[in-house]
């Protein structure tokens, strides 16, 4: 066993349970396919640190080295790729993909170095992989199969050229390229932009590609064998670490997100409104426009929640919410404050339209969205609401005087309507 290697095995164990835990604290979707991938990785460390050009475990430690890798490219792949192909369909795509590939590094790790088996696997690659695509993808989605079939030709091509000039180390491991290649594309696709783990992650698979890329090119070249070894070992703690990093910003993201955003109907909160209303009515300064607040409170809800339990009564807010949302413009904003109120923010309204219509179309449009029938266990639920309307700066230049107004507005509207219509 290589000795050297084993403070890098250990390192990367520390960083595969530090990211296991986090997943376990914070359960992100896909982390889990993200450490079985990197599982993969410590297998092929671990079958690095074993091998020996000969020897009883050269073929053995080879074949799990190759194949650990094929098996983390295309989990990685699958990881990567969830918001760009359906789900099941990518599933036997790649399950396809990969039986042809293993079958390709497996015979290259047991050194076969005849044409023969190479042409086999390559030409049963290139007919499965190909029509693959098209048999699970349904007609719309017939672009995005033409894409996948693409992606077998650019496999096997080479591999059947590499076959034929005898090159058969590049015939196993241009396939690595290509797959680490289009690994880094999905993910630079499928993370969030501003993020430095997306960097690391992509740079890492963009350099696992050339190290498959030019393996063969540095075999030949003892010189260069070294500083390419430490770059095929330093790149693996960078992935881990950028995974390490996205699962932290992603937490940091929802984190943040709850901080400014109700739970339990998705709508920005208090704090997240006035924030929004102090940068409203800058713009309606700036632009002399106007900006309405609407308060809105719900008649009948308690009554709803008493007689048909909590949960009701919350998919009943969730369903006024959605509503409430449909009816704003995409500047506007809603927002739930507790219970069953809600408040709405109108930003730049015209300066010529009379104060009395802006507050007439704008309580319409809210009543007539309240007032849609909400069905559950074949069961029809129809809640009015509440409607106060204050508008800058015709009403009050102040704020909290505006919010004030809309409020007071609102509870005169619910005094002369205070029963539900269940």
């Amino acid at each position: 066993m290589k000795v050297e290697l084993l403070s890098d095995l250990a390192a990367m164990a520390a960083l595969l349970t530090i990211l296991y835990f986090l997943r376990r604290r914070h359960p992100q979707e896909g982390v889990g396919l993200w450490i079985v991938g990197l599982l993969f990785i410590f297998t092929e460390a671990l079958a690095y640190a074993l091998y020996r050009p000969f020897g009883p475990l050269h073929i053995p430690m080879h074949v799990v080295a190759l194949d650990s890798y094929l098996a983390a490219g295309i989990i990685f792949l699958w990881a990567g790729s969830k918001t760009l192909f359906p789900r099941r369909a990518m599933l036997i795509y790649l399950g396809i993909t990969a039986t042809a590939l293993a079958a390709l590094e497996t015979t290259y790790a047991f050194d076969v170095r005849t044409p023969g088996p190479y042409y086999f696997i390559a030409a049963f690659g290139l007919l499965t992989g190909f029509s693959a695509p098209f048999l699970m993808f349904r007609t719309y989605q017939l672009g995005r199969a033409w894409w996948l079939a693409l992606a077998q030709v650019l496999f096997w091509v080479p591999v059947g050229f590499f076959t034929a000039t005898a090159v058969y180390r590049n015939a196993a491991y241009f396939p690595l390229f290509l797959l680490y290649s289009m690994t880094a594309l999905v993910f630079a696709v499928s993370l969030p932009r501003k993020s430095l783990g997306r960097l690391a992650i992509i740079g890492s698979f963009l350099i696992w590609s050339l190290i498959f890329l030019f393996h063969a090119w540095v075999t030949n070249r003892p010189q260069y064998v070294n500083v390419a070894a430490q770059i095929w070992n330093w790149q693996k703690f960078l992935v881990t670490i950028g995974m390490v990093l996205v699962l932290l910003e992603r937490q940091v993201s929802i984190n943040e997100w709850y901080a400014l955003h109700d739970q339990l109907t998705g709508l920005p909160n208090r704090r997240y409104f006035e924030d929004k209303m102090d940068e409203a009515i800058r713009q309606s300064q700036r632009n002399g426009s106007r900006a309405a607040v609407v308060m809105v409170d719900l008649n009948g809800f308690k009554a709803v929640n008493d007689t048909r339990g909590h949960d009701i009564g919350d998919r009943l807010l969730q369903y006024i919410a959605a509503n409430l949302k449909k009816v704003i413009r995409s500047h506007d904003t809603v927002a739930r404050l507790g219970g069953d109120e809600f408040t709405l923010l109108l930003t730049n309204l015209p300066g010529d339209l009379p104060i009395a219509r802006i507050v007439e179309i704008t309580t319409s449009r809210v009543e007539e969205t309240l007032m849609r029938p909400f069905e559950v266990d074949d069961e029809s639920f129809l809640v009015s609401g509440s409607v106060g309307v204050a508008v800058y700066p015709d009403d009050t230049t102040d704020e909290i005087l505006l919010r004030r107004l809309a409020d007071q507005r609102m509870y005169e509207q619910k005094r002369q309507t205070p029963f539900a219509h269940v």
